[in-house]
C-alpha cells in the first residue's frame, strides 16, 4: 500500500505553528471603543459666605454732630425765616412751615422746621365747621403732641418752676418741630439756642395794620415784630441737669442762656418749656414767655360754627414773628454711628470670569480677547452683601478698580456703618 505524504505545509512542528498562529493574529485589525470620562465643568462661585473671623464688629461707637439747618449752616439769622402762602391757606389753622429762602429764590427750597399752638381746651382757633365746641385746630394740636411726648394717662405738659405764679400745668404751649430729614437722629442737647423778641408789651404799628390783644389785624408775613428791649435767649439745661428719661425718649428743661455762657441766674432756674432731643420738639411756655416778653398770644374761645372758617388760628404765625424778628435760631443734630467690619477674601481661583457681555463675543462663547485664554483678567469694582434669602442688602464701592486674575488673590475690608 502506498503511503500518502503531506505537504510541508503541514508536516510542521508543534512550536513552529504556535508561533505562527500568534503572528496571524496581531495581523488581524481590531476596533476598540475608547470609553471617556464625561467632562465636568468647572463653576465659579456667585456668593460667598463670611466665616467666622471675617466679621468684626467694633465697640467704640463715635458721636457725629453736624449742622442742623440747609446748607450745612448751624444759624438762621436776618432774612433767613420765610413762610408760604399756599401752605397758610391749606394746614395754617395747625402750623406753620418755616423756610430759608422765598420761593421766587428758590423754588425746591427745603422746610426747616415747623410751628404749631396747642391749647388743652381748644382755646385760639376757630372751630371747623360743623362741630362741638372745643375740637378746634389748638385742641388737636394739644392732643397730638401728648399723645406722642407724654405718658399714656398724662394729658398735660407740666413744669416744676414755671415763670410768674403759674400753676404746673401747660394750658397751652407753641412747639417748633424740626424737620425730620434735618434732624437725622436728635438734636444735640447744648448746642441749640433760640431767641425770642416780643413786643415791650405795647402794640406795635406796622405797614401793615397793627398787631393788637384780640389779634384782629395781623401783620404780613415775614415783617419783624420783635423789640430789641425785650427779647430773651433760650437754651436747654443738659449742661448742668442730667435730664430725665420720658415716654417721648430723654427731656430737659428749657431755661435763659446761651450756648457761649451756659445757663444763666441761679437755681432753680426758671423754666419756660421742654425740649425732646429723641424727638426733634421743643415745647415752648407760652403763658411763661408772655409774661417775660409780652408775645402775641390770642386765648379767645369760639363757638359752634355752621358756615366754613378762614384761617383764624393766628397764633402760630404770631410766634414766626417773634422768632423771625429776632433773627437768630442755632442748632445742630447729632446722631451715634456703630461700625461693624466686613473681610471679604478673594482665592486666585474665585471670580476670575465676568458676566459682563462684553467679555466674550460670538454663539460659543469665545474670549473677546484671545490672551484671556487660560489666564483671564477682570476688574472688581464693587461687593453686594446679602442675606441668607440672596436679597441684597447693601453694596459697597472700591475707590478703584482691582486686578483679579488666577495668579492674584484680595482681601476687601468693609466698614459698614449705621
Amino acid at each position: 500500500m502506498a503511503s500518502i505524504r503531506y505537504s510541508n505545509k503541514f508536516n510542521r512542528s508543534p512550536r513552529r505553528n504556535q508561533v505562527e498562529r500568534v503572528g496571524m493574529k496581531r495581523e488581524i485589525p481590531r476596533i476598540r471603543q475608547v470609553r471617556r470620562r464625561p467632562t465636568t465643568p468647572i463653576l465659579q462661585p456667585i456668593f460667598g459666605r463670611f466665616g467666622g473671623g471675617d466679621i468684626v464688629e467694633n465697640n467704640d461707637v463715635d458721636q457725629v454732630t453736624a449742622a442742623l439747618w440747609s446748607n450745612q449752616d448751624g444759624v438762621l439769622q436776618a432774612s433767613e425765616f420765610f413762610t408760604s402762602s399756599v401752605q397758610s391757606q391749606s394746614s395754617g389753622e395747625y402750623y406753620a412751615d418755616i423756610y430759608r429762602e422765598t420761593a421766587d429764590s428758590n423754588p425746591d427750597r427745603e422746610i426747616q422746621f415747623s410751628i404749631a399752638y396747642g391749647h388743652n381746651r381748644g382755646s385760639g382757633s376757630q372751630v371747623p365747621q360743623y362741630a362741638s365746641v372745643g375740637f378746634s385746630p389748638s385742641k388737636a394740636i394739644y392732643s397730638q403732641y401728648a399723645n406722642l411726648l407724654l405718658a399714656p394717662g398724662d394729658d398735660n405738659f407740666t413744669l416744676s418752676n414755671r415763670s410768674g405764679s403759674l400753676s404746673a400745668d401747660l394750658e397751652s404751649f407753641h412747639a417748633i418741630n424740626i424737620q425730620r430729614t434735618r434732624l437725622k437722629e436728635k438734636i444735640d442737647p447744648a448746642n441749640w439756642e433760640l431767641h425770642l423778641g416780643g413786643q415791650g408789651g405795647t402794640n406795635i404799628n406796622h405797614p401793615a395794620g397793627t398787631l393788637n390783644a384780640a389779634g384782629t389785624l395781623f401783620p404780613t408775613y415775614n415783617e419783624n415784630i420783635a423789640n430789641t428791649a425785650s427779647m430773651m435767649h433760650l437754651i436747654d439745661d443738659s449742661s448742668v441737669s442730667d435730664g430725665t428719661i420720658t415716654e417721648g425718649g430723654s427731656v430737659y428743661k428749657i431755661v435763659s442762656g446761651t450756648i457761649a455762657d451756659g445757663v444763666h441766674g441761679t437755681t432753680p432756674y426758671t423754666e419756660y418749656g421742654l425740649v425732646y432731643p429723641d424727638n426733634g420738639v421743643i415745647v415752648l411756655d407760652t403763658e411763661g414767655i408772655n409774661g417775660r416778653i409780652a408775645i402775641f398770644q390770642n386765648t379767645s374761645s369760639f363757638a359752634y360754627c355752621a358756615t366754613p372758617v378762614t384761617m383764624s388760628n393766628n397764633n402760630p404765625w404770631a410766634m414766626f414773628q417773634s422768632i423771625s424778628g429776632s433773627s437768630y435760631f442755632a442748632a445742630r443734630n447729632k446722631e451715634t454711628v456703630h461700625a461693624t467690619h466686613y473681610f471679604v477674601r478673594v482665592r486666585n481661583n474665585e471670580y476670575n470670569f465676568s458676566n459682563n457681555p462684553t467679555f466674550t463675543s460670538g454663539s460659543n462663547g469665545t474670549f473677546t480677547h484671545a490672551s484671556f485664554f487660560k489666564n483671564p483678567k477682570v476688574y472688581i469694582t464693587t461687593v453686594g452683601m446679602y442675606n441668607n434669602n440672596n436679597e441684597l442688602l447693601a453694596v459697597a464701592k472700591l475707590s478703584k478698580p482691582l486686578l483679579k486674575s488666577f495668579n492674584r488673590e484680595a482681601l476687601i475690608r468693609i466698614k459698614l456703618e449705621y
